[in-house]
Order: structure tokens, then C-alpha cells, then sequence
């Protein structure tokens, strides 16, 4: 999920970069430049809010999973369970 955030935001920052240097007839050399630390910057901040929203939906189910195996079969709720890629 963090790819996907990053792979949108980060494009559409240096797009809007772009389009704005345009519009107000900007030099190119410096237009690039914000549009590639645009790029970049926004990239990683869409990684990090995806990093974040992905372990929050992750969370999330293993929660609800977590409940609903204790509700079926009647034992504690915070009894362990391993998830893939959890390392338990």
C-alpha cells in the first residue's frame, strides 16, 4: 500500500509543479528542480502514510479475526495468533 501512495502522490506533486511553472511562465532549470523535490518529497510522504494506513488495516483485521475465532470457539480473545509475515 505504501508503494501505491507513493507511487501517486509523488507524480502528482511534479505534476502540479509543472503545470504551475508553466502557467506563470517560470525559468525551466528551476521549474525542474522543484518539480523533482517535489517528486521525490511527496513520494516519501506517501510511503509513510501508506506504511502507516496499511499496518493500520492490517490491525484492523487481525483484530476482528482475533474475535470472531474467540467468539466461535468460546476462549480467551487475546490468545495468540500468528499472522503471515508477523514473525510470531
Amino acid at each position: 500500500m505504501s508503494r501505491r501512495y507513493a507511487g501517486v502522490l509523488g507524480p502528482l506533486a511534479m505534476t502540479c509543479v509543472l503545470i504551475h511553472g508553466l502557467i506563470h511562465g517560470a525559468p525551466p532549470d528551476g521549474v525542474l528542480l522543484r518539480a523533482w523535490l517535489s517528486l521525490w518529497g511527496f513520494a516519501l510522504l506517501g510511503a509513510i502514510i501508506g506504511a502507516i494506513a496499511e499496518r493500520s488495516v492490517r490491525e484492523s483485521v487481525e483484530q476482528r479475526l482475533r474475535g470472531e475465532l474467540a467468539a466461535r470457539s468460546g476462549k480467551n480473545p487475546q490468545a495468540s495468533l500468528t499472522t503471515p509475515g508477523s514473525g510470531a
